[in-house]
């Protein structure tokens, strides 16, 4: 235990209701660790291009393998961060990375995920997949209007404006920091269509902040023994694997903001008929 989180046991405790023992009491053969890892491969390849692997992951890890959701949870950002890790550094070797440009954003991010982290005691996770499911409608239609405007370079001219940049990647930190899925692609539009980034500029932002914060996350959730080590290094193996294939593709290939662009959208759709299968499931029954 760290001892200077003692002052947020109380969140702790409720993150860990109904896990009364560690994650070492949960014990799984070697099939759950190579579906981990398999799983991982797509995953990683899908968020590195665009993002909603943690869709993926965490159905994976709480309904096939069996984890506890708020374990699943930890132990999903375990693969998150080796994504992320892996592709950053090629990124940035690109120059698809300007931090001098882009630290408020990073900042704002980063901070907002740490907020997430403390902030379960007052919201409740079914709150922030409520909300969040909706917004998804929204992206659904401006991903699909005008397409031209995806897939050009950065506009190197136009200037941020912070006032309502700062809160908004603040807010979108805190999800986040509480639930990571879906995320990225919320980034990648914002980036693109408020930034005026272009997509592969976009990720770099994206894969330097999921970095950083899902590090934080990480800490805190493997201080208080939420993160199944086996399953997780599994499923980091499986997401790093991903994440260097989709890199070197994506950063080598002439048409790599298309290509990003018609992931992002099949990504987005994707999630949207998975957060309203219950709803469209009504309709038909």
């Amino acid at each position: 235990m760290i001892s200077n989180l003692d002052l947020f046991n109380p969140i702790f405790n409720f993150i860990t209701t109904d896990i009364s023992n560690s994650t070492t009491s949960l014990e799984f053969g070697w099939w759950e660790h190579l579906l981990a890892s398999l799983v991982g491969i797509l995953a990683g390849f899908l968020t590195t291009l665009a993002g909603l692997g943690s869709a993926i992951t965490l159905y994976m890890l709480i309904h096939v393998i069996g984890l506890p959701d708020n374990m699943a949870n930890a132990t999903n950002r375990v693969g998150v961060l080796s994504m992320a890790m892996t592709a950053l550094p090629t990124f940035y070797k690109k120059g698809h990375l300007d931090l001098k440009k882009t630290w408020p954003i990073l900042s704002s991010l980063i901070i907002g995920a740490i907020v997430g982290v403390l902030l379960v005691l007052n919201v409740s996770n079914e709150q922030f997949r409520q909300i969040f499911k909706y917004l998804f409608i929204f992206l659904c239609i401006i991903t699909l209007i005008n397409p031209k405007k995806w897939i050009g370079p950065t506009n190197m001219a136009h200037k941020f404006n912070w006032w309502w940049m700062i809160p908004v990647f603040f807010g979108l930190g805190i999800y986040a920091g509480f639930i990571q899925m879906g995320s990225g692609v919320v980034m990648l539009v914002l980036l693109v269509l408020g930034a005026k980034l272009s997509l592969l500029d976009a990720n770099g932002i994206k894969l330097a902040s999921v970095s950083i914060y899902t590090f934080l996350v990480v800490c805190i959730f493997a201080s208080q023994g939420l993160i199944h080590w086996g399953i997780g290094l599994a499923l980091a193996a499986g997401e790093a694997i991903g994440a260097v294939i989709a890199t070197r593709y994506v950063t080598n290939h002439p048409n790599a903001t298309t290509i990003m662009h018609k992931v992002l959208v099949f990504m987005i759709i994707s999630g949207t008929l998975w957060m309203f299968r219950n709803e469209i499931y009504s309709l038909f029954t």
